[in-house]
């Protein structure tokens, strides 16, 4: 009489089975897609000299005045470009310096569901997390007796 329960035979039978069952399992499971975002990409000259501040950026004068102070009192827009990127979706654009800046999506924190980017500047490398909808700046880059500032906005978009 054989025993299934025992035997070198079962062990060729019973782990291809639960292979295969346990690969069935996560083919099946469902797998959630981090979403698209929208990067809102705006190059600001800012320099000492007579006030003035762009008409377009307005909407972000509480945030520049708070994050620089009176450094500056000249605001121009430079250049503004929106894009939808998917996770690790890439968009550059070429700055009035010759350079190319880069941001890179990089998804969502699985805790917070912050925005991950990565962003790309000559040398220069880092990467933040913001809230949907955040904005921050990347500035330093001297340019025509002032600096070049970089806001950068984020925010999911519904799929």
């Amino acid at each position: 009489m054989r025993c299934f329960a025992t035997g070198a035979s079962n062990a060729r039978w019973f782990l291809p089975s639960l292979a295969a069952f346990g690969l069935l399992l996560f083919l099946a499971a469902p797998v959630q897609a981090d979403p698209k975002a929208s990067l809102n990409i705006v190059v600001i000259h800012a320099k000492k000299g007579p006030p003035f501040l762009h008409p377009d950026l307005k909407p972000l004068w509480a945030t520049l005045k708070k994050t620089f102070g009176d450094k500056f009192g000249y605001y121009n827009k430079l250049q503004d470009t929106v894009r939808q990127v998917a996770k690790l979706g890439k968009t550059s654009i070429k700055m009035p310096d010759g350079e190319r800046f880069a941001a890179i999506y990089k998804g969502i924190t699985p805790n917070k569901g912050l925005l991950r980017i990565a962003l790309e500047y000559g040398d220069f490398r880092t990467k933040v997390r913001i809230h949907d909808g955040g904005l921050f700046f990347q500035a330093g880059r001297k340019h025509d007796g002032g600096v070049l500032v970089v806001a950068i906005q984020a925010r999911l978009l519904e799929e």
